[in-house]
């Protein structure tokens, strides 16, 4: 039996564009609350493997029946399908692990069988 995972080519992950993932983080607004601090934060991160143990907050990855909206899935197969896969972001707040931005790319690696890499940065 061949699996999705046999299918495809190893994707390579590009650093997330953190001007456009600044619409996400205005939705913590005592945390971030003008773009130059989400600039300063988040630029600190770098690239981890993720896993359920995590716990992560505000992401579906770990879920195992997920309604994800087609437009957004479609995009994200694009992106499979080129090879090259934006890094989701999550936020490392007080110990705890949130995302902030790529719920679908992050579900889709996972179902998918493939690495759940992300861009991780440290708030405190």
């Amino acid at each position: 039996m061949i699996k999705l995972k046999d299918l495809l080519v190893e994707v390579k992950f590009t650093k997330p564009n953190f001007d456009y993932e600044w619409e996400e983080a205005e939705r913590y607004p005592k945390l971030f609350p003008n773009k130059q601090t989400w600039d300063n934060k988040v630029k600190t991160g770098k690239v981890m493997n993720l896993d359920c143990s995590m716990d992560i907050q505000n992401t579906d990855m770990c879920e195992p029946d997920v309604d994800l909206e087609p437009e957004k899935v479609n995009r994200v197969r694009k992106m499979l399908d080129s090879g090259e896969l934006e890094l989701p972001i999550v936020m490392k707040h007080k110990g705890k692990y949130e995302l902030i931005g790529g719920n679908t790319r992050l579900v889709a690696l996972k179902k998918a069988g493939l690495s759940t890499k992300a861009w991780v940065f440290n708030y405190d």
